[in-house]
């Protein structure tokens, strides 16, 4: 009761003494919430000014300023766009860069005519195309122009996509016939600088006239603002104002008379309730403290009992409710660390159930079935990891290491974004994020440009291949919409950047050379024709990359040249362990321009070791070599060649494994199986065919040597480079 009455007193005094100081401090409040709000506005929008300016002095900005626009290149300004929109800061929707010399505009998304773009995707009845095509004769370096509302033209005279927009043109005096407009979201600035509960705020220019509102339509006119900072009564209403020292803009918030005289007076309602209050309150401290002393003694009598060891002082309140505390908080304690322990178990539970699931192993612990969530539809995302040399020359750090921080990441971003998602590491560079959802695939495909978006930034380092599956019904097979998730990795694009691959980019991407093609290469290494080879090879990469080839494509190309180099070398008996280093060097290449140098550095050289060997050819196994390459489909024995070369079956025999350290038969059969790999990858011949075409008519030798060369069967052979 008296801590109560203590709380009844200074209560009363309170508000007899405070209540005179309500108006002062409710003004003053909004003077201060307004000085804020300004000086957030200005500081946003002179950020938005410099960082813009800054922007448009990038090189890519002033490249495209030509009478013909080249739209081909264009798209690496969009995604200079992209990149510099994402900056959540400057709370811009968009940017267009205007070409007066071309007549083209280019946002972050589409290029278009200036014509086309304000009267289609930038529609709005405050600013037309003559108003935007004026702006380059205008003399300013900057300017805020008052917001409107800006919408898409979809058909006939029916917009959509409205929003409301400040534009912000910006100028560069080395560059007068181009300039930028970067449109500030309107709403989104007013919701996170208008700290205030009341909503009639407005944005005034020089002259007062209206630039930004989200208040009532104010139906007289302001009054006159006198000053940086302040206030004026007009009518029903306190208008506070501020200036901007920066733009000059004054900001206006508009408080109703009514709202602030409300809290100078005296409420009966809240004299009322506080008397009850009391009385109220003073029965139950009575009722409160009656009630609690019993249960309170058996409590503390309990705990005394487990705890005998301890020095009790009686009648000691404290010291009881301390140790109450002490053994409380114990059990709280110990709980937590359970559920902790539980959590990381049941994670790690969950993530063997999926790795069971997805390999197809069947264990005796049935309960893991528990913990996949296959109730409901799922899309597989697959994230492939490429890490290039200078991450591991510059940065302390090992594959696992980098691989484990990109996994955080995307667990954070993907799990923030869908509850129930779920990211696991399934191979050294490839992590795996299973999505339930029933919404459609727009917001996920959101969050991983998201993703691309972020990883883009390490670029130099490291970048993604992100493979995004269908939507899946729960009764569809696991591990075969897994697989279908795989096998679109194929599909990826041969550049070092990060790509996200879904159903619609599945296009054929077998690659392999024409006997025409083959022949000229042939002849061309075996006789070391420097200028021919490189020549050949850029021919091929520049179509390869004219119509943006996948890596797959650019891979098999590189095996066929390395394969051919190879054999070269083995039909000139030189050391094919001096290729290593250029096919370790192939491996970190992910351009095609690093890929035409890479192979301007190594074919004269090896050209030059072709050349050097053949002036010291030997006439027997040049002879077997050349003949094997026209006729190998044909019956080749060792009687025949010995009958041809006019030597004895078994001189040629010893002749031929000395010089070259394989059996002539062995050399044979490893020919035919490297030809019919090269069928079998790079195209849909049958496998009794291909076999037929190398030479063999037993379709069981066929597979007996094909195995024998290769570790595997030519069906298994397939499919391997199929999944590729």
């Amino acid at each position: 009761m008296t801590i109560v009455m203590l709380l009844v007193s200074f209560t009363l005094y309170s508000v007899l003494f405070f209540r005179g100081h309500i108006k002062n401090e409710l003004i003053t409040y909004n003077n201060a919430n307004l000085k804020n709000t300004t000086e957030n506005y200005e500081a946003t929008f002179q950020l938005i000014e410099n960082s813009v300016l800054t922007f448009s002095l990038n090189e890519k900005v002033t490249e495209f300023n030509k009478p013909e626009f080249n739209y081909a290149s264009g798209s690496q300004l969009m995604d200079e766009l992209q990149i510099f929109l994402a900056n959540q800061s400057l709370f811009l929707e968009n940017m267009i860069v205007y070409y007066e010399k071309s007549g083209v505009t280019l946002e972050k998304s589409r290029g278009a005519d200036a014509d086309v773009m304000f009267g289609r995707y930038y529609v709005s009845q405050d600013y037309s195309y003559d108003f935007w095509k004026a702006q380059f004769d205008a003399p300013y370096v900057t300017r805020i122009l008052p917001n409107s509302v800006f919408s898409e033209l979809v058909y006939a005279d029916k917009l959509s996509s409205s929003q409301v927009l400040i534009p912000i043109v910006v100028k560069n005096n080395t560059n007068p016939s181009v300039y930028i407009i970067a449109f500030a979201d309107a709403h989104k600035l007013f919701a996170t600088y208008h700290q205030s509960i009341n909503d009639n705020f407005y944005i005034l220019d020089e002259t007062q006239q209206l630039f930004f509102a989200t208040g009532a339509e104010q139906k007289d006119a302001f009054p006159a603002f006198e000053g940086n900072l302040g206030y004026v009564k007009q009518g029903k209403n306190y208008y506070f104002y501020k200036k901007g020292e920066s733009t000059g803009l004054i900001y206006v918030n508009v408080i109703p008379d009514d709202s602030i005289a409300s809290q100078m007076k005296w409420n009966y309602t809240f004299v009322a309730l506080f008397v009850f209050a009391v009385i109220i309150s003073i029965l139950a401290s009575f009722l409160f403290s009656v009630r609690l002393n019993r249960p309170v003694k058996r409590l503390v009598h309990s705990i005394q009992q487990l705890t005998n060891d301890f020095p009790w002082q009686k009648h000691s309140g404290i010291k009881e409710f301390n140790i109450i505390q002490e053994k409380v908080q114990h059990l709280l304690d110990s709980n937590w660390d359970i559920n902790q322990t539980l959590e990381e178990k049941n994670s790690l539970l969950r993530h063997l159930a999926y790795i069971n699931e997805l390999r197809n192993i069947r264990s005796n612990g049935s309960y893991l079935n528990d913990l996949i969530d296959i109730n409901e539809p799922y899309r597989f995302v697959l994230f492939k990891l490429t890490f290039k040399p200078r991450l591991f020359e510059e940065i302390d750090v090992n594959e696992d290491r980098a691989t484990s921080y990109i996994m955080t990441y995307i667990n954070k971003v993907v799990s923030e974004r869908f509850q129930e998602s779920l990211t696991l590491q399934i191979e050294n560079d490839q992590l795996l994020s299973v999505v339930y959802s029933e919404q459609g695939s727009q917001r996920l495909l959101e969050t991983l440009n998201e993703i691309r978006q972020v990883l883009d930034l390490d670029r130099e380092y490291c970048f993604l291949t992100i493979a995004l599956s269908k939507r899946h019904d729960p009764e569809d097979d696991f591990k075969m919409s897994f697989d279908q998730t795989k096998s679109l990795l194929q599909y990826r694009k041969y550049n070092d950047k990060t790509q996200i691959l879904s159903a619609t980019d599945a296009k054929p991407t077998n690659y392999y050379l024409m006997p025409a093609q083959e022949e000229e290469i042939n002849v061309n290494l075996n006789n070391g024709n420097e200028a021919q080879i490189i020549q050949f090879v850029k021919r091929e990469l520049g179509v390869l990359k004219k119509k943006e080839a996948s890596e797959k494509q650019v891979k098999a190309f590189i095996s066929n040249i390395v394969d051919r180099v190879k054999r070269a070398f083995l039909f000139n008996k030189l050391d094919v362990d001096v290729l290593k280093t250029f096919q370790d060097c192939l491996q970190n290449n992910h351009t095609f321009e690093d890929l035409e140098q890479l192979f301007e550095e190594w074919l004269p050289q090896i050209a030059d070791l072709i050349r050097g060997k053949k002036e010291k050819e030997d006439y027997i196994t040049s002879f077997v070599f050349d003949h094997l390459e026209k006729h190998y489909a044909h019956d080749i024995t060792l009687e025949m060649m010995a009958d041809k070369l006019n030597l004895s079956r078994s001189y040629l025999s010893t002749y031929f494994k000395e010089k070259t350290g394989i059996y002539f038969v062995d050399y044979v059969n490893m020919f035919r199986v490297d030809r019919a790999k090269e069928l079998l990858s790079g195209s849909d011949v049958k496998i009794q065919d291909a076999a037929a075409k190398v030479g063999y008519q037993n379709i069981n030798s066929f597979n007996r040597m094909f195995k024998k060369f290769t570790g595997v069967t030519p069906s298994e052979f397939r499919k391997v480079e199929r999944l590729k």
